[in-house]
């Protein structure tokens, strides 16, 4: 088994972990866009749903192969609303990594604080927050 599908011992160490509308990665170079990032979302009325909605996530000092999984809750109740598993496979620990997940709508039941926490081999690597806010009087979007 190679270094790149053995499980890896060294937990990564975070550097980024945003929400956006969309993660952008380019052909030739690799490099990733990220489009709209933000950590509140004003809606008119509850209940909500956004989306779809990207996270993208930077670490470095890692090597081999990581579970990852995403849990998308309601921090007042720890209601979790959403998940997403998968691999993680790094080539090198002597380099950075970076990935994004993009999701479908997410559900906003009511105003409140909503936390992404970003998980590798069932550790909590970071959590980043958004607010949902109601927004009174909003003008109605066109169709």
């Amino acid at each position: 088994m190679s270094n790149l599908e053995e499980k890896s011992s060294i937990p990564p160490i975070p550097i980024a972990f945003l929400v956006c509308d969309q993660v952008i990665t380019d052909e030739a170079t690799k490099k990733k866009t990220l489009v709209g990032v933000f950590d509140h979302i004003m809606v008119k009325q509850f209940p909500a749903r956004h989306g779809p909605v990207a996270l993208y996530a930077r670490m470095f000092d890692s090597e081999g192969v990581h579970d990852c999984k995403v849990d998308y809750l309601k921090v007042d109740s720890q209601q979790v609303l959403g998940n997403a598993t998968g691999q993680i496979h790094v080539k090198s620990r002597n380099r950075s990594f970076e990935f994004s997940i993009n999701l479908p709508a997410i559900d906003l039941p009511e105003p409140g604080e909503y936390e992404f926490r970003l998980y590798m081999d069932d550790r909590l690597m970071q959590r980043t927050k958004l607010a949902a806010v109601e927004m009174k009087n909003m003008p109605k979007q066109p169709n």
